[in-house]
């Protein structure tokens, strides 16, 4: 039995990586930390050991023995008010982990990253892996951190790592404890308004991106990046589908992204007094206005990547959160 070393495994990711392991015979060894919630875990019949990815040691002592490791621990926010924050989990824990990596052999590493750490393409165009990371400039410090943090899979590699790295669009499935895109079903659960902005986004399924992780370890060439999107799709349209799920309206009032600003200013500062993260952030709207359309051309051609359509996706995480009572 194959051991594999999971980091990031209370995640939407990562136990949804975790069962799907262990439903396929792996010996699958859940790195979480202590304070994590653990029901995205729950009749996870793996290993669970506590750690740290920012505790060099307990983490090279944890993974000792694993032949793979699948990184998919991280910080999703983007609340540019924790770069810090991101800059110290996404970079500095994914050198450790790289590290560590390095230190007791294994044999191949999968690493997480996001199509937030792909370029923005030409005006019109649709950006895949070689589209060369210029995001700088639009202060995102979560793309930013994810770029970084790709900057030492890469180092690893030059010392000799066995790596490969997937880019997951925006992601929609069950197990999301973190609410991160499951904040939409939330939100828009039975409302009469519906906002939007113009533009739109690549989405997948997370049961899309554990096969997309699981084909890379098989076949994903050392140093190559694997964009896994299902669908690229307006904010209109995708709220449109996630209305037919949760009994809201059709998107019904097109906000000018001046206004979507004002809101997240607003929703910051109500932020800091509550101490709440905002639903809305300036670097959402900032990253709104990008072009963030993808192609998942490459992983379908070399990993065999067959996304299925994104209501599938939304259908599984509305009735998880139902059935665990969070909605």
């Amino acid at each position: 039995m194959q051991k594999v070393f999971v980091t990031g495994a209370n995640g939407l990711i990562g136990s949804n990586l975790c069962h799907r392991l262990t439903g396929l015979g792996y010996e699958v060894v859940a790195l979480v930390r202590r304070e994590s919630n653990l029901l995205g875990l729950r009749d996870f019949s793996g290993k669970t050991v506590y750690g740290s990815i920012l505790d060099q040691e307990s983490l090279s002592k944890s993974m000792d023995g694993a032949e793979f490791v699948f990184h998919a621990a991280g910080l999703v926010t983007f609340d540019n008010r924790r770069r810090e924050e991101l800059f110290r989990v996404n970079v500095e824990g994914t050198r450790n982990v790289m590290n560590a990596a390095l230190k007791v052999g294994v044999k191949k590493v999968v690493h997480t990253s996001s199509v937030a750490a792909i370029g923005v393409p030409s005006a019109g165009d649709i950006a895949d892996e070689t589209v060369i990371y210029n995001r700088e400039k639009y202060n995102v410090a979560y793309s930013d951190s994810k770029h970084f943090g790709e900057v030492e899979v890469e180092k690893a590699i030059q010392r000799g790592l066995n790596a490969v790295i997937v880019n997951p669009a925006s992601i929609v499935g069950q197990r999301d404890v973190y609410s991160h895109f499951g904040i939409l079903l939330r939100v828009l659960k039975g409302k009469k308004v519906v906002p939007y902005v113009s533009g739109g986004m690549c989405v997948v399924g997370i049961d899309d991106v554990v096969e997309g992780e699981i084909a890379a370890l098989k076949c994903g060439r050392i140093g190559e990046k694997y964009i896994l999107g299902s669908e690229n799709i307006s904010f209109k349209d995708l709220f449109e589908k996630i209305g037919e799920v949760v009994g809201s309206a059709e998107p019904n009032v097109r906000l000018p992204i001046w206004m979507a600003k004002a809101a997240a200013s607003l929703l910051e500062l109500l932020s800091s007094v509550t101490g709440k993260p905002p639903v809305l952030t300036k670097a959402h709207v900032v990253s709104a206005t990008l072009p963030h359309y993808f192609s998942s051309e490459n992983a379908k051609r070399e990993l065999g990547f067959q996304p299925h359509p994104i209501m599938d996706a939304i259908k599984k995480a509305y009735d998880w959160y139902v059935e665990n009572n969070l909605i």
